[in-house]
């Protein structure tokens, strides 16, 4: 038998870490980051982004070299296009809701954190800690600033207009957006301490302005 608490001292070397856990007819379990903990060991392993992929493929490296050790298996968000539920899996056992922004929100982490995979393991995991009850954040947040904040307003009517957004970056290659992270995502009020670092945001923004969808 393993202890959830050891599985989470394994990660830490790669600024991973345990989010929660559910049984099934296996254990699994999430891991993530939070903070900018992971591009401290990302960024001085990778420079130059000459892979298309170069995050997820750094994931599947070092995850999947403890899912060795464990003799677990592993599932990535990232890996389709029949993708595994883990917004769904998030939700019920870590403590995160969903943001009018369509991320998922975190008391303590805001909409700074994220999940890189399941480890999915054949046996039984010891003290796997049940889901943390705290309130969703979003519903005491009147002025719901990450509705409003985006220049092209692309989350109006509730939903995310990609297209808008894209074309919005597209033609602003050196605006803050590009440089700082989206717009949206920065206005939120939780988990501020928490905020990626401006070299970690660039890099998201970069990877999602060339990977999403053409129109």
């Amino acid at each position: 038998m393993v202890a959830y608490a050891d599985i989470d001292q394994m990660l830490q070397p790669f600024g991973f870490c345990l989010r929660g856990g559910f049984v099934e007819q296996e254990t699994y379990l999430l891991v993530g980051n939070v903070g900018s903990d992971i591009w401290k060991f990302f960024g001085a392993e990778n420079d130059d982004w000459v892979e298309p992929d170069p995050l997820d493929n750094w994931t599947r490296k070092h995850l999947g070299s403890i899912a060795t050790k464990l003799e677990a298996e592993v599932i990535y968000p990232f890996e389709g296009p029949k993708y595994a539920p883990f917004q769904m899996w998030a939700m019920s056992c870590d403590c995160v809701y969903q943001s009018p922004i369509g991320s998922l929100i975190h008391p303590t982490y805001g909409l700074w954190h994220a999940y890189r995979g399941a480890l999915v393991i054949n046996g039984v995991v010891e003290n796997l800690p049940e889901r943390r009850n705290a309130s969703n954040p979003c519903k005491s947040c009147a002025s719901k600033p990450c509705l409003t904040d985006c220049p092209v307003n692309a989350f109006k009517d509730k939903s995310y207009n990609v297209p808008k957004c894209m074309d919005y970056l597209n033609k602003n290659l050196e605006g803050d957006c590009m440089h700082n992270g989206c717009l949206a995502r920065r206005a939120c009020p939780v988990g501020r301490d928490y905020a990626y670092k401006p070299e970690h945001n660039a890099f998201h923004m970069a990877r999602f302005r060339t990977s999403a969808p053409k129109t």
